[in-house]
């Protein structure tokens, strides 16, 4: 009988500095089917968002390695206990009180998602929150759209059926200006790549 190893799984605190680096992370982490938890955006001074993942030590190490040749995140932070993920929080809330920032859970407040299945009803949820959050970094700053279309951390497969996901999405909800803004990034990520083929 074949012995599986098993590997011991962390919960990491990833943050990014800006837009272009938290989806190279984004897309890194989907790619190699790390779970994440949530994912916040907050842009502070001296970062951009954080993504709060469940990985192997394989899989960390790999990562780790991957940050030194690509940039993929600019902090980590790796949970082995409740009081090292408080203690992350209390820092991070005396960090914006020193610096007389908002109160860390408005600012992130309308950005974050936590992804805990259930059931069917628990994935349907995180969809939805994961379209919202899309969507409204997608209005909030051209150059994330930029960053999007020219990322090369997704497939150009990968981005059409991700905004064809969401366009299906807004439109059961008759959401029909969002699903507009939608076809125009979908039609600038098929005019970016046609002009790259002629190159």
């Amino acid at each position: 009988m074949a012995k599986y190893e098993r590997h011991r799984e962390f919960e990491v605190h990833l943050l990014s500095y800006d837009g272009a680096q938290h989806l190279r992370l984004h897309g890194w982490l989907k790619r190699n089917d790390v779970l994440i938890k949530s994912e916040t955006i907050h842009k502070s001074d001296n970062s951009f968002g954080r993504f709060m993942i469940f990985i192997n030590d394989v899989m960390l190490e790999k990562l780790k390695l991957e940050n030194m040749e690509r940039g993929l995140f600019c902090d980590i932070d790796v949970m082995n206990g409740e009081s090292e993920r408080w203690g992350l929080i209390r820092n991070i809330e005396k960090e914006s009180e020193e610096s007389k920032r908002e109160n860390l859970i408005d600012k992130i407040q309308d950005f974050m998602f936590s992804f805990q299945i259930r059931d069917r009803n628990d994935v349907e949820n995180f969809l939805k929150q994961a379209n919202e959050t899309s969507l409204t970094l997608f209005k909030q700053s051209k150059s994330f759209i930029d960053d999007y279309i020219q990322t090369k951390e997704l497939t150009y497969k990968d981005k059409i059926k991700d905004i064809d996901l969401m366009i299906e999405a807004f439109v059961e909800e008759e959401r029909y200006e969002d699903c507009a803004l939608l076809v125009g990034i979908k039609e600038d990520i098929k005019e970016y790549y046609k002009l790259k083929k002629q190159l």
